[in-house]
């Protein structure tokens, strides 16, 4: 049986934030611990996005136990899913303790290096060569690096 290529998407982290919140660490209905870290970029006219550049956000927040992650239909990891609203794709992802400070780590040694580039990889599965607004789609692959201006 052949396996359907996920959707690639690559981008540069623009912005980062790391966010301590209060009021997220009492409201433990969501399972939060009140650790957040966001990562922001732009997509440049990709054809699935109608070719309009389009800004990303990923929430990554941290939640106390490893979250329970589902398989796709040919047995792939989803990570979560992202959503495309007008004019950005947004989602919201879980990850445990030790995930998230290795990412907060990173991030905070490399983000402010002159000529460093955290670049972001994402496999997305579409069904459709465009992908409407105000839908999801699974995410299969999410690699970040650090690159260096030649």
């Amino acid at each position: 049986m052949p396996t359907a290529d996920p959707t690639l998407i690559q981008f540069s982290i623009n912005n980062w934030s790391h966010l301590y919140s209060l009021e997220q660490a009492i409201n433990r209905a969501l399972d939060a611990t009140g650790q957040n870290l966001t990562i922001q970029g732009t997509l440049r006219k990709q054809n699935f996005l109608d070719n309009q550049d389009t800004d990303i956000y990923i929430n990554f927040y941290q939640v106390d136990d490893i979250p329970s992650y589902s398989r796709g239909p040919e047995g792939q990891l989803i990570l979560g899913e992202i959503t495309r609203l007008p004019n950005r794709l947004d989602c919201k992802l879980p990850v445990d303790g030790d995930v998230f400070e290795e990412m907060r780590k990173n991030l905070m040694e490399y983000a402010d290096i002159e000529g460093i580039h955290i670049m972001v990889t994402l496999g997305l599965l579409l069904n459709q060569p465009i992908w409407p607004i105000n839908n999801s789609a699974p995410i299969i692959k999410l690699d970040y690096a650090m690159r260096g201006d030649a």
